[in-house]
C-alpha cells in the first residue's frame, strides 16, 4: 500500500529539501539550457541561499507549497501574486522528484497554487515560463494554460534560454473552475 501524500505550506525547515530538489532537477533536466559549468558547479549551495531567503523571510505575495510522502519532500510549487503588471501572478517554480513524476503531484501542486491565488489575487492572470524543450508543457496545456509565445530570459549562471509563456486568465482555472 502506497502511503498518502500530504500537501502543506512550506516553512523554514524545508529549505534544504526544496533547494536540493530544485538543484537536482535543474542538473537532470536543464542540460542544454543552462551552462554546464553552472550545473556542474555548486548549484546546491546557490539554491540553498535562494531558498533560505525565500522561506525564512517570505514576502507577503509569495506562496510555497510542498508535497511530502513519508517525511520526504517529493515536490514543490512557488508562486508570487501580482508579480507583473501585464501578466499577473507568476508561478516561479514547479518541481517534482524524478522518482515521483507521473503520479499527479505536479497537477495537485498547481491546484494548491490556484487555490491560494484565487484567495488572494482572484482577478489577476497567472503565468509561468517553461523551457521550450521541457516536457511539462503538456501538463500546463492539460491544465488549461495557453501558450502566449516565446520569451528569451537570462538564465542563472549566464546564457540565454528560450521559454514559452503559459497563461491562465484567472487563477481559478488552475483548480478546474471556469470563469
Amino acid at each position: 500500500m502506497t502511503e498518502a501524500l500530504a500537501y502543506r505550506p512550506a516553512n523554514s525547515d524545508d529549505v534544504s529539501g526544496v533547494a536540493n530538489l530544485h538543484a537536482e532537477n535543474w542538473r537532470r533536466a536543464y542540460r542544454g539550457n543552462f551552462r554546464d559549468e553552472y550545473l556542474d558547479g555548486d548549484v546546491f549551495t546557490e539554491r540553498r541561499s535562494v531558498w533560505n531567503a525565500r522561506l525564512r523571510d517570505p514576502p507577503a505575495n509569495q506562496y510555497v507549497c510542498v508535497a511530502v510522502q513519508r517525511e520526504e519532500l517529493v515536490g514543490f510549487v512557488c508562486v508570487f501574486g501580482s508579480h507583473d503588471r501585464e501578466w499577473g501572478s507568476f508561478i516561479d517554480n514547479l518541481h517534482v522528484d524524478a522518482r515521483s513524476q507521473g503520479r499527479g503531484i505536479g497537477s495537485m501542486l498547481m491546484r494548491q497554487a490556484g487555490n491560494w491565488l484565487t484567495s488572494w489575487f482572484p482577478e489577476e492572470r497567472v503565468y509561468l515560463l517553461v523551457w521550450e524543450f521541457n516536457r511539462a508543457q503538456s501538463l500546463y496545456a492539460r491544465l488549461g494554460g495557453r501558450n502566449a509565445g516565446i520569451v528569451e530570459v537570462e538564465n542563472p549562471g549566464g546564457g540565454i534560454g528560450r521559454y514559452f509563456r503559459f497563461v491562465w486568465e484567472r487563477p481559478n482555472q488552475l483548480i478546474g473552475v471556469r470563469s
